[in-house]
């Protein structure tokens, strides 16, 4: 239906209608038509089209690779006695096989989704 209403605002206007007037007939703002307008002379077939919102990438994005380098060193670390296992502790320990990562919040993020974060219980 929105589709079909841009391709008609933009069509009424080169049949020689105003903006004003098409825009106002259709209920819509002038930013809204200005926006379509401008979208179908970029030359795009598929200009009428929404697009995503979502950005084009994802800077704190860890890669499969580093996200598993992780997870295989929280459970070594876990494994050997008397170790840390916190986030600065994995981070130093991928530092010393030349892995770096950016923060102690990215390997957290790694951690909690991975569901190797344990709550401290407090005994009373």
């Amino acid at each position: 239906m929105e589709e079909e209403l841009r391709k008609k605002a933009v069509q009424r206007h080169l049949d020689g209608e105003g903006p004003k007037s098409v825009y106002t007939d259709l209920e819509r703002s002038k930013e809204w038509f200005f926006k379509w307008l401008k979208r179908y002379q970029t030359g795009d077939k598929d200009w009428y089209k929404d697009r995503s919102k979502a950005p084009h990438n994802s800077p704190t994005r860890i890669s499969d690779i580093d996200r598993q380098r992780i997870i295989e060193t929280r459970r070594r670390l876990e494994s050997e006695r008397f170790s840390q296992i916190s986030a600065s502790a994995i981070k130093w320990e991928l530092n010393k096989s030349d892995f770096s990562f950016p923060s102690d919040r990215a390997i957290n993020r790694v951690l909690n989704q991975e569901g190797l974060v344990k709550k401290k219980i407090l005994h009373s």
